[in-house]
């Protein structure tokens, strides 16, 4: 995930804000802490590599209302890679229209119009709506995901517009480069079960430069007992979730396909099987092997709902790098929410 610049000064500002809130969900009544946390095992099969226990996510989430069309979000989350907590997000949504008292912490289903000021998941494609482990029915993220945007959480303000089948987003944010990060989504519901979406972000340094860019198209279709989704994605300047290297520019691109199948309605138990592709390429050989960058990985993961607030899965994943020899693994994961 990206790290913010002027990190200190905007964390300091931000944990205060969510101890704010959490002081606010004491004297008013429309106040929800929520909250998750995940364990996972995983072994690598091709090596010897020992097997691991670990937390991979644990968040707590605090949505204050104080009317129908202000609300106030925050969460705190564990950083899995730096052993720490965080601050996850602290924004503030206005709505223009009366809705829901209380800010949804992911996906946002009703008409309206809003601002959302502070620090928040970017609404760029759809993976955004997957960051939790709670919401994601696989363990891994995609792999152009991964290899491109990773988990992009930013700080600056977005403007939003929900009406029937037309869904706008626009931002102005802090970017990965020097400049401000200028961007926006566009979905639009072409059928009652399939929508369609573009996505764009670009970092301004200057009234004529560019540092670096983003696009990408997404596809979801949901039925009953299938939801299928696909992005594409392609950029230049942002690699693995970072401002890319100085001096390598290089364009660099990736694709997934992902079907969901549910199995409860056919054979009486909360199971569900994810099947997903994802290919990523390159113009840049980083590792200087004469070939340019390349992976494809194959995901199978299958989950069991053992109550509402409990959830297991396993998941298989097949790596190739180039023309390397297939790396293959193995999760386990149990997610909690309270």
């Amino acid at each position: 995930m990206r790290q913010d610049r002027n990190v200190f000064t905007i964390n300091n500002l931000l944990i205060f804000a969510f101890s704010i809130t959490v002081s606010i969900s004491t004297v008013y009544s429309q106040t929800e802490v929520t909250g998750f946390f995940d364990l996972l095992s995983s072994q690598n099969i091709n090596t010897n590599t020992s097997h691991e226990f670990s937390i991979n996510q644990f968040e707590l989430d605090v949505t204050y209302a104080h009317q129908s069309n202000f609300s106030v979000g925050t969460a705190v989350a564990y950083n899995s890679e730096l052993e720490n907590m965080e601050l996850a997000m602290a924004f503030v949504h206005y709505s223009f229209d009366d809705g829901p008292a209380l800010h949804p912490r992911r996906e946002e289903t009703y008409d309206h119009s809003a601002f959302l000021i502070g620090k928040f998941d970017m609404p760029f494609g759809l993976d955004y709506l997957s960051f939790a482990s709670t919401d994601r029915p696989t363990i891994s993220q995609p792999l152009v995901i991964e290899k491109t945007i990773g988990g992009w959480n930013d700080v600056g303000i977005d403007f939003h517009l929900f009406k029937g089948n037309f869904k706008f987003d626009v931002w102005a944010v802090n970017g990965f480069a020097d400049g401000v990060g200028l961007g926006g989504n566009i979905r639009y519901t072409l059928l009652p079960f399939m929508e369609l979406g573009a996505s764009h972000s670009s970092d301004i340094t200057s009234f004529d430069e560019v540092e670096d860019w983003i696009n990408g198209v997404d596809l979801q279709i949901n039925t009953n007992m299938f939801q299928f989704k696909s992005e594409y994605l392609w950029m230049e300047g942002v690699y693995e979730g970072e401002l890319d290297v100085p001096g390598i520019d290089d364009q660099h691109h990736g694709v997934y396909f992902q079907l969901l199948t549910e199995f409860e309605d056919l054979i009486s138990l909360p199971l569900y099987l994810t099947l997903r592709y994802g290919g990523w390429g390159s113009d840049f050989d980083r590792d200087q092997d004469g070939t340019n960058d390349c992976q494809n990985r194959y995901t199978a993961a299958l989950g069991y709902r053992l109550h509402d607030n409990l959830s297991l899965r396993l998941e298989m994943l097949s790596n190739q790098v180039a023309k390397l020899d297939r790396e293959n693994q193995v999760f386990l994961q149990a997610v909690v929410a309270f």
